[in-house]
């Protein structure tokens, strides 16, 4: 909880401190003990006021908002662990330690401490991600989790239909909410493996002026203002703005430039009526982005530390995204919860795709694309009630969801060239920009393909007691998709209800155990004109997870938690028949898995993030027996990684962080035939934290992939050489 005072009306007066776990109400009874004042609860939050035997002015009510709280949680003080998340699909903001599923929160204090350029490091190093892919494109990776791809992000608990145009810098995150396993139920189609909610940041309760210099590797210097506080004396309207300039090349040489402006308002119009509008503006380009490798035949020969494509081999994203959400609440009964989100994106590459060839030459494949638009829409509404059966209370939230993405190009949109001949690597740098024949994107961008999904759900959070609690709740989903013109001529909408149940048991008041069981709506395939059964829309894919997990708060700042779970999915693949194959829905992916996460502070100088996943994953019950038992692609069925900080006793403000981070074999083709072998990574960093002419100031240094390794990040992408980062942070 977040409370701003003035502090002469408190002036000389001290509280004993709290030790110990306590209720709200109980906490600030002990801390105002004495003092004169008390705490009183509304409906729109805590009043701090005189007690009735003293007379005075009431001091102004401040009221404590959702936002303004989850910004004092997972502070590097606190070794990062959060205690609450912000919310997961209609269940609103509860304990993350009272939540059955399986969930990892990445704040914000973490990802600067990193120097983290993308969510790319921060991936890497949560034990329960892989590693994404985000070389070629600044848009927001695609995550696998649990041995499935989560292609489709959320923003503030908004649902996206698509992952495609949905850029997202760093600079914007207040936190990251990896929720590992199936979330159907939660956010509708897709996501069967995990979920990746993006909180955005909220105005500060108290004033913040803070600057930021630093460099993300090579010579990519940037500059970051990050300016918040309140309007007004009694804290009812703030403002947030974020503003980032990137200029410079990558360690291989990759010229970057990046700006990015993210604004935030927000208000208590009335003392029960809460809304805010946030707005992001992203312009990023890159040159000489890395190539894209097929049908690699040696895969430990390639340096990673090496750029190989030209200077004209470039991508350009620019994209405008807009939330607004609502929060009303006319009784202790009732809330009223709303938010919606757009995004407008564009944006042009040119690549280079190689296939490698015996004598260790490549060809090449160019592409130009011009200008492509991709709008995302996403919103949702939710009425929740709180009412009594006897003795069981219950939380009972019905609502509608819905998400829309839009894909538009013009039908001269892109060009495709094979390159003159086959080369080594060490020339593929020096491949001059093809003639690509005249002009291209001078027609209007029209839709090619929407994907919509949409969510009527009702869920029930009921309390027996202190020790047994449930969560039930159904979802009617609905897939739609849509081609046009070059796409084909496909209208395709499936439905099916997705239910949960959670069971959650507290032996003591620190531990809490739970079983679950969840669906997930997916769109079936629909079949490219390489096959038999080409335009076929296959029906929706329902998966389903089980899972058993236990939560443990060792102390207030150290969380210990393990699930145990087992996913089917229906598989989808090509028979492979001659001449012409079908693609077709048969047999199971089944993934069976333990995963462990410890976030916290084990001593007050050491803050341990680690943990790590070990599964079972392959395809049974299949009519193929030539695939039953193989492993999906690009799925690594065993991870362990750790990350560490010591704050030096002897030296104050001094801290040493680092990490190491494994990965396990995965396969790059579905015949397992292409393995992409294991590989471990190194982090090593520093922090120094003091006080120049009275302003804090921090000093971090990070070394990135400290021995630099060659690894592949996945079956395409060359991994990550050996980057320094720097940064330097002052308030003013």
């Amino acid at each position: 909880m977040a409370i701003s005072i003035k502090a002469d009306q408190l002036k000389g007066l001290q509280t004993p401190g709290l030790t110990g776990s306590y209720s709200i109400e109980t906490g600030f009874a002990t801390l105002l003990a004495g003092s004169g004042y008390q705490i009183r609860k509304t409906d729109a939050g805590y009043v701090l006021q005189r007690a009735p035997i003293i007379t005075g002015q009431t001091l102004p009510m401040m009221t404590i908002s959702t936002a303004a709280a989850s910004l004092k949680q997972g502070t590097a003080e606190e070794g990062y662990r959060v205690s609450n998340i912000s919310g997961i699909g209609l269940w609103g903001e509860r304990s993350l330690r009272d939540t059955p599923y399986s969930i990892s929160v990445v704040p914000s204090d973490l990802i600067e401490n990193v120097n983290a350029q993308n969510m790319g490091q921060i991936f890497k190093m949560n034990p329960l991600t892989q590693e994404p892919n985000i070389q070629n494109f600044t848009g927001v990776p695609f995550v696998t989790i649990r041995g499935f791809q989560s292609a489709n992000p959320i923003y503030d608990g908004i649902p996206m239909a698509a992952g495609n145009g949905s850029a997202v810098s760093v600079i914007e995150i207040d936190r990251v909410e990896i929720l590992s396993g199936t979330s159907g139920f939660l956010y509708g189609g897709g996501r069967v493996g995990g979920a990746i909610n993006y909180v955005t940041k909220s105005p500060t309760d108290i004033p913040l002026r803070r600057l930021t210099f630093g460099n993300y590797g090579g010579t990519q210097f940037y500059g970051h203002a990050d300016v918040g506080g309140k309007f007004d004396e009694r804290g009812r309207f703030g403002y947030r703005a974020n503003l980032l300039y990137q200029s410079g090349d990558t360690a291989i040489g990759e010229p970057v430039t990046q700006k990015v402006a993210n604004i935030v308002l927000d208000g208590h119009l009335t003392d029960t009526l809460y809304a805010d509008v946030k707005y992001t503006y992203n312009d990023y380009r890159k040159e000489a982005t890395q190539p894209t490798f097929n049908n690699v035949r040696n895969r430990t020969g390639i340096d990673t530390s090496k750029r190989y494509s030209p200077k004209w081999a470039s991508n350009d994203v620019e994209s405008h995204k807009t939330y607004t959400s609502l929060r009303w609440d006319p009784s202790k009964y009732f809330t009223l919860r709303s938010a919606f989100f757009y995004q407008n994106t564009h944006m042009r590459a040119s690549r280079i795709q190689l296939n490698e060839q015996v004598e260790k030459t490549f060809t090449q494949v160019l592409t130009d694309t011009a200008n492509e638009k991709h709008e995302n829409y996403g919103g949702y509404i939710y009425l929740d009630t709180r009412f009594s059966t006897f003795t069981i209370n219950h939380k009972l939230t019905v609502g509608y969801s819905s998400t829309v993405w839009d894909y538009l190009m013009s039908d001269d949109c892109c060009i495709r060239q094979n390159g003159t001949s086959s080369l080594s690597l060490n020339e593929l740098k020096n491949i001059p920009e093809p003639n690509w024949g005249g002009a291209i994107g001078n027609e209007p961008k029209l839709p090619v393909w929407t994907y919509r999904y949409n969510n009527i759900l009702i869920g029930d959070n009921i309390t027996f007691n202190d020790q047994w609690s449930a969560m039930i709740g159904f979802n009617y989903g609905t897939t739609v998709t849509k081609a046009f013109r070059s796409f084909g001529d496909i209208d395709y909408e499936k439905s099916a209800l997705t239910p949960t149940v959670s069971l959650m048991y507290k032996p003591i008041e620190t531990v809490t155990t739970y079983v679950s069981y969840m669906e997930a709506l997916e769109q079936g395939t629909i079949v490219g004109s390489t096959y038999a059964n080409y335009g076929e829309a296959l029906p929706p894919l329902v998966s389903k997870q089980y899972e058993a997990g236990l939560k443990y708060d060792i102390n207030p700042n150290l969380l210990l938690s393990t699930a145990l779970f087992r996913i089917e999915k229906a598989n989808q693949y090509s028979n492979n028949a001659a001449p012409i194959p079908t693609y077709v829905q048969d047999g199971l992916h089944v993934h069976n898995g333990v995963e462990l996460i410890l976030t916290g502070k084990v001593t007050d100088n050491l803050t341990i993030i680690g943990g790590g996943t070990l599964m079972d994953i392959g395809v049974e019950k299949s009519n193929n027996p030539a695939i039953e038992g193989n492993k999906p692609t690009n799925a690594a069925s065993r991870m362990g990684k750790i990350y560490a900080e010591y704050a030096l006793p002897w030296v104050p403000g001094l801290s040493l962080t680092g990490g190491i981070y494994y990965t396990g074999e995965k396969y790059a083709d579905a015949a397992n035939t292409d393995k992409i072998p294991s590989y471990t990574l190194y982090d090593i960093g520093t922090r120094y934290t003091t006080r120049v002419l009275d302003k804090a100031l921090t000093v971090r240094l990070n070394v990135i992939n400290l021995t630099g390794k060659n690894y592949w990040q996945e079956a395409t992408y060359l991994g990550v050489p050996r980057t320094v980062a720097f940064s330097v942070s002052t308030m003013f």
